[in-house]
């Protein structure tokens, strides 16, 4: 069976498409392709094409090289194609109407997310919310089937009754330890740094880490990009009376991936908290899961989303919404008794291995599409 991933803003490296849904396909003895817009280059892999257009910076005329991601997908003649981005569902439908077959893989719950922009105008917010749930169910309605990350997706996709396979983005088995390694006495987090991600609290827990706090002997790492200009201003405020202290590392900027799993795996603590607004309170955070897979203890708000999924049965630590200040408490009581601090992250890993990982996870997408072909 031939496939085609077509994408216009994710990268064609991105961890759900290429290593996941791509490698368990061509495992399967499938052939794709994976066609999107990205400037750079990419090697092709066993059973692996890469077809990449420029990619525009400008998001409006992205949207409209759509035209010639449509006319390359429909040379590449696939039996079905997978759309990873609500943008250009349009081209999913103008290749259904020559008899090819999609599905819309719905990674995020994207009419919050896109509302959720900070160059999003606030009066404008209600409307593209609309526009793009809109979009969405048009696209749907037309697909032969819907994939999505989370079981709200789900939900919110069902009135387009098309068939729906949920494949939560659970880490894969080979990046998943056998037990916890040597670690520091290290609290992690891995991500973009914005304020609806705790951003500048979690820059503020530093003190706990100085000689006279709670947490002394430990350090706090905080890795990735900061949101915006402003943002950074007054991070790096907070951040200030902290900087060059062994206690605590704020970069405020991209850390490539394998410096930042390197980081997670030398880490007993990690962290994973958001504001449960409504663009994010239907998430289910894969960093939660990267962090068990390494036997680094997430500390996570808790979200309705997680129920029935996850609890702290299988390691982590859930903190009610609102109670994020007691972070730092959190990780004295847990610094204090390294044996249960050990018990967690053999369950975190106990948990990976045996629930929740990609190949349990994504067996089922090969005969998915092969029987959205079949019919």
């Amino acid at each position: 069976m031939r496939i085609v991933m077509l994408a216009s803003t994710h990268p064609p490296t991105d961890a759900r498409i290429f290593s996941k849904e791509t490698a368990t396909l061509v495992e399967a003895g499938h052939r794709v392709t994976i066609l999107t817009m990205a400037n750079g280059e990419f090697e092709a892999s066993p059973g692996v094409e890469f077809e990449l257009m420029p990619r525009p910076k400008n998001r409006f005329v992205r949207v409209l090289k759509g035209r010639e991601l449509a006319r390359r997908a429909l040379e590449l003649d696939a039996d079905i194609y997978i759309i990873h981005d609500p943008e250009i569902l349009y081209v999913g439908r103008w290749l259904a109407r020559r008899g090819k077959k999609y599905i819309y893989d719905a990674h995020e719950p994207y009419p919050d997310f896109i509302a959720g922009k900070a160059w999003m105008p606030c009066i404008l917010k209600p409307l593209a919310r609309k526009a793009v749930a809109a979009e969405e169910m048009r696209g749907t309605e037309n697909a032969a089937g819907i994939i999505v990350a989370m079981r709200e997706n789900a939900e919110r996709l069902a009135p387009s009754h098309r068939p729906i396979l949920t494949l939560h983005n659970f880490p894969r088995k080979k990046n998943i330890l056998k037990e916890p390694g040597p670690k520091e006495n290290l609290v992690i987090y891995v991500g973009g740094i914005m304020d609806v991600r705790f951003g500048k609290e979690m820059i503020s827990f530093a003190g706990a880490f100085a000689s006279d706090g709670q947490v002394e002997g430990w350090r706090l790492e905080i890795l990735g990009p900061i949101h915006s200009d402003k943002y950074r201003e007054l991070c790096m405020r907070i951040a200030e009376p902290h900087r060059g202290s062994e206690y605590f590392h704020l970069p405020g900027e991209y850390v490539k991936y394998d410096i930042a799993l390197q980081r997670i795996r030398s880490a007993k603590i990690g962290l994973s908290l958001v504001r449960p607004t409504r663009n994010y309170r239907q998430i289910v955070s894969s960093k939660v899961f990267d962090y068990m897979a390494c036997g680094t203890v997430p500390i996570v708000t808790w979200l309705p989303s997680y129920e029935g999924l996850v609890s702290e049965a299988d390691g982590p630590v859930f903190v009610t919404p609102g109670d994020e200040d007691r972070v730092p408490q959190i990780i004295a009581e847990l610094a204090k008794d390294e044996a249960a601090l050990r018990q967690r992250a053999e369950r975190c890993i106990e948990s990976c291995r045996t629930k929740f990982n990609w190949e349990i996870e994504g067996k089922e997408l090969p005969g998915f599409l092969e029987r959205l072909v079949n019919t």
